[in-house]
């Protein structure tokens, strides 16, 4: 179940950093995510396979999504009251 957690947590920083627009470049985003670049790439491709588009711009040098106000991921865990 650890795993899971996990992956929702990096998916949760991927997310904020490419709203924000300061992931950097391809190396410098996997560093700042703490896995490897064939790793980061996956993980686009994973979250291309929802049907959000995402691009690299070389000029600014961040990945951006094509569609940033039709992208929410969101995360929300509570316990209800008994």
């Amino acid at each position: 179940m650890k795993k899971v957690f996990e992956h929702l947590d990096l998916v949760a920083r991927f997310h904020a950093l490419v709203m924000s627009r300061t992931t950097g470049t391809p190396e410098a985003f996997a560093l700042k995510l703490g896995i490897s670049r064939s790793s980061l790439y996956n993980l686009i491709e994973e979250i291309k396979s929802y049907g959000i588009d995402i691009e690299y711009s070389r000029t600014r040098q961040t990945f951006h999504y094509v569609y940033p106000d039709c992208v929410e991921i969101r995360l929300l865990i509570r316990q209800h009251e008994k």
